[in-house]
């Protein structure tokens, strides 16, 4: 059964998201990766790793936000990722696309219940992003 909920990680693409940055030689440049978006339109797998990567970075650099899967917060307490105090002001493009029209996960989200809830969690993740921009 598939999870489905307003928090980045009550989605499975996100859960199976933690397993490859787990699995990563070089979580900088994972998190980089899943934080560039293509130019078209977003699918639903570009969300979710942009997200799950934009709440990562915020773990990492300042306080994990509730509800983070066990998995990932014993990443971040015996993982030392590369400086990514610059990732912050790049991930912030991204999650503001996410929260756009050419997101098929904002799309989906609008379609059915619970939007307004996806969406302040979605904002209060990009206001945290950008105060860590900006320090």
């Amino acid at each position: 059964m598939a999870s489905w909920g307003p928090k980045t990680f009550e989605d499975d693409t996100a859960l199976d998201w933690i397993s490859e940055l787990v699995d990563s030689d070089d979580p900088r440049n994972f998190l980089i990766d899943s934080i560039t978006t293509s130019g078209g339109d977003l699918d639903m797998e570009e969300c979710a790793a942009v997200l799950a990567a934009a709440e990562t970075i915020v773990a990492v650099l300042d306080e994990p936000r509730a509800g983070l899967p066990d998995e990932l917060l014993d990443w971040v307490d015996e993982n030392d990722c590369d400086d990514i105090s610059d990732l912050p002001a790049m991930t912030l493009k991204s999650v503001k696309r996410v929260m756009g029209k050419d997101s098929e996960l904002c799309q989906s989200w609008e379609e059915g219940e619970g939007y307004e809830d996806w969406k302040a969690e979605v904002e209060a993740l990009y206001e945290i992003l950008d105060s860590l921009s900006q320090v």
